[in-house]
């Protein structure tokens, strides 16, 4: 399996992300709004900045990786892996992970995500909190909890998601899958080339061998791939 999105991934050292609707913003002769909002599986958009600091000899596997990928192929990512930024997505709930193992989806219609089997805790503890990633287990299109959930007395808690269930199969009795450890199927449509400098030198056993430093033509823009689930 290529694994070049994830190496990008796992050596960047910025994330810009765009979660936002498709909004068209008209104006009068009299300067008053209209805001239509474009009805979107809103999927993820993420740029991700790159040092020039990779060696051609380190990355010829990586750009081969990337050229077959090439502006269409999307590939599994999970953002968990880069440790001075997998902080972004950790989970924020007071859930051990044996807890959330036997959390199970009783349903999943719109932006409504209703949970069961929830692990017997105080009702005031949290099960999630505003933003945190959420993704049915075994399928892909993860989405974040617009809002703090708590366990409360019931045998199930709604949850209200970012965006609706896509998921074309039966999502009911399935597990779920928080926090950094969640999967995104990314696609780069921009996918930057590359160029070689002349540097970077490696010494073996005294010997200077040549080698040149990569500099890549743009920030690489991941786009998430959202067709049927």
């Amino acid at each position: 399996m290529s694994t070049g999105l994830q190496t990008i991934i796992d050596n960047c050292n910025g994330i810009k992300m765009n979660r936002r609707n498709v909004v068209g913003t008209q104006y009068t002769r009299n300067e008053i709004p209209r805001v239509s909002a474009t009805p979107t599986r809103n999927p993820w958009k993420i740029t991700v900045d790159m040092p020039n600091r990779f060696r051609y000899s380190q990355a010829r596997a990586l750009l081969e990786e990337l050229d077959t990928l090439d502006t269409y192929t999307p590939q599994v990512v999970t953002f968990g892996n880069l440790t001075a930024m997998n902080w972004i997505f950790a989970y924020q709930g007071t859930m051990t992970t044996a807890m959330i193992n036997t959390i199970r989806v009783d349903s999943y219609v719109g932006e409504t995500l209703t949970l069961k089997n929830l692990p017997v805790i105080p009702s005031t503890r949290v099960l999630f909190k505003k933003n945190d990633l959420i993704q049915i287990a075994g399928h892909p299109y993860p989405f974040t909890s617009t809002t703090d959930v708590l366990r409360g007395t019931g045998s199930t808690v709604t949850v209200t998601t970012s965006r609706p269930n896509i998921i074309t199969d039966d999502v009911s009795n399935l597990g779920i899958v928080v926090g950094s450890t969640c999967e995104f199927n990314m696609f780069c449509p921009n996918m930057p080339v590359y160029k070689l400098t002349p540097g970077g030198y490696v010494g073996y056993g005294g010997t200077t061998t040549n080698n040149a430093l990569i500099e890549w033509s743009d920030s690489f823009f991941l786009y998430e791939f959202v067709g049927d689930a």
